[in-house]
């Protein structure tokens, strides 16, 4: 590890304003078209996955029908979990362009962008033109980040913002422009206060350590003096408090609860049923980076070979620091560990290029095994299609009906994988290898895009509403009985409240609304009451003025009717669900369908 202290523009950045080939910057521009083609490709085409896709749209689509800019609802109940920005956007989007799956991944998409952007261009000018190039081919193409590129979920949105903290911090301390050094600050203390509306402290918590990482492995705390702290403290203050104390004011205890209790309760304890063995993230790091993960060995060792570099030691405390701490964490999924990506695929691009300096036979030992893994992945599926059983249990039903012109599409890729890999032995060259290797990773996610849109058929409430509409009328009130979709109100588009039943021991939590247990609050919404126990439900079921529609498990039909002390009218069903109703409900539908079609006759 080098101990750099001088505060200057690195060599690489001064040399990578050399001219660049034309051919050179035709690959350029066909991989960014090839961006967004892949970002945008069928985006609105998967159904809402269950249940975080269905939950975040479905809460921005509330802030829409409440006007309520403040605080979170789903299902039309406050929900404190999240901060709100991340529902804003999205409620712009679907303001802009409409209520749509398209419209709800959009700001999504838009993150993975910029996020490519700003490691292009941070690359570009810290090591050169194909070190970006490598670099942005791997970020996009690493499976968990192609794959929260476009999901509504937070952790994309939030992941752009913490890169473009880090790289512009990064920058600040190095180049000696001070106008540039300011833009770099203001881009550093708004990213901060952004991230930090999407998800709490984890905005600052995340970027925090590696900075006082980097800082304390370089010595190079004069640096400090680069960054503006005090107007940048201020500036951070005043894009973060508004909404904070807005949102305390309305809801009590607010601010209490979400610093304690949703950062320290969910680090420290295993309250929130999300807890996993510390090596948990080792497997996601290694599956999230696929195919890339591939090329790491060679890779590491590469870097092991030469002292570290200034810019290395950055990015390797920006992937370690975080990795650290989400695997300290009682709480873990998935998508926490996704702000790593970006710097890991920094340094495997450049890693890349450094191995075919060496030798262009290392080259060609780190890209086969990639290319041999996404044939491996992508015949696992296409046998999948036909024997089932080899398939885990969530998806076997979709992709055991797989269309022939998605398979055939697969068994092509899968040729065109192997025949690369073999053929690397005497691929030349870096530019050759990077455009086949981009031709097969641009393939498979075009595949992996028509694998989602099958599996999203059975993992969505999409078909459920679909099944549902038809029962529904401006009088009947639906319910779920101890079991919940989130995304069927956005499918449903429903102005009130989908009525829950669960048992008691649940009820304060069951929309993920632990503010409301730590409070001790009673849910209720604009509408009344929508949320019951067994007890309360039964009393409804007898009272209620209005048709129910109920939706119940099969499993749970015998247990429902020994609840309500009457078996209901089964009036349809959908996969593992039931439509239920009272008999009462169903006589006076008949008898208005029955009306209806004599005044229709007379």
């Amino acid at each position: 590890m080098t101990r750099n202290t001088a505060i200057s523009i690195p060599k690489e950045a001064a040399d990578s304003g050399a001219a660049i080939p034309i051919a050179e910057r035709w690959v350029a521009w066909f991989l960014w078209i090839a961006v967004l083609g892949a970002l945008f490709y069928h985006l609105g085409g998967p159904a809402l996955f269950e249940p975080d896709e269905g939950r975040n749209a479905e809460k921005a689509r509330e802030i829409l029908l409440l006007d309520d800019w403040v605080t979170p609802h789903e299902n039309f109940h406050p929900v404190l979990d999240k901060p709100m920005f991340f529902y804003w956007l999205i409620a712009l989007s679907y303001r802009m362009f409409g209520v749509s799956e398209w419209a709800a991944r959009l700001p999504s998409v838009i993150a993975a962008l910029g996020c490519l952007i700003v490691v292009f261009r941070f690359v570009k000018e810290r090591w050169g033109h194909w070190q970006a190039l490598w670099s942005l081919l791997i970020l996009l193409t690493g499976a968990e980040f192609f794959a929260l590129a476009r999901t509504v979920i937070l952790d994309m949105t939030l992941t752009f913002f913490l890169t473009l903290a880090l790289c512009s911090c990064y920058d600040a301390i190095h180049v000696d422009s001070i106008r540039r050094r300011r833009i770099c600050c203001l881009a550093l203390y708004v990213s901060l206060g952004a991230a930090t509306l999407i998800k709490g402290l984890v905005g600052l918590a995340v970027p925090g350590p590696v900075i006082f990482g980097y800082l304390l492995a370089t010595r190079g705390w004069a640096a400090l003096g680069r960054l503006y702290l005090l107007p940048g403290a201020l500036l951070f203050l005043a894009i973060v408090l508004p909404w904070y104390l807005q949102a305390d004011a309305r809801n009590a205890g607010y601010l209490q609860y979400f610093i304690w209790d949703e950062h320290f309760g969910r680090f420290a304890t295993s309250n929130f049923d999300r807890s996993e063995p510390w090596y948990y993230f080792v497997g996601v790091f290694l599956v999230g980076f696929f195919p890339w993960s591939m090329t790491l060995p060679l890779v590491i060792r590469e870097y092991g070979k030469t002292a570290l570099d200034d810019k290395t030691v950055y990015l390797l405390l920006w992937v370690a620091l975080p990795f650290l701490f989400f695997s300290a964490s009682e709480s873990k999924l998935p998508h926490y560990i996704l702000p790593i990506f970006p710097a890991l695929s920094m340094l495997a691009g450049a890693g890349l290029v450094r191995l075919q300096k060496s030798a262009e036979s290392k080259l060609r030992r780190a890209l086969s095994p990639a290319a041999l893994v996404v044939a491996l992945a992508v015949l696992y599926l296409l046998a999948g299609s036909i024997k089932p059983a080899i398939l885990p249990a969530q998806i076997r039903d979709a992709l055991s009906v797989m269309p022939h012109s998605v398979w055939l599409f697969g068994a092509i890729l899968v040729v065109f994988c192997v025949w690369l890999a073999l053929r690397n032995s005497r691929q030349p060259g870096v530019p050759r290898a990077f455009f086949a290797h981009a031709m097969v990773v641009f393939l498979y996610l075009g595949f992996a895009v028509e694998i989602m849109v099958l599996i999203s058929s059975s993992r969505s409430a999409k078909p459920v509403a679909e099944t549902l509409a038809p029962y529904l009328d401006g009088s009947t009130q639906l319910v779920f009985y101890d079991t919940h979709l989130a995304g069927l109100p956005f499918y449903l588009r429903a102005e009130r409240p989908v009525w829950l039943v669960t048992h008691g021991n649940k009820k304060r939590t069951f929309l993920g609304n632990y503010y409301a247990a730590a409070e001790r609050k009673h849910l209720t919404t604009r509408w009344g009451d929508a949320l019951f126990d067994f007890e309360e439900f039964r009393e409804r079921w007898h009272s209620s003025e209005r048709p129910l529609l109920v939706v119940v498990k099969s499993k749970n039909l015998r247990r429902f009717a020994k609840n309500v002390g009457e078996m209901p009218e089964r009036v349809g069903a959908v996969d593992e669900y039931l439509l239920v109703t009272r008999h009462e409900d169903s006589s006076r539908k008949a008898g208005g369908r029955h009306a209806n079609g004599r005044s229709a006759r007379s």
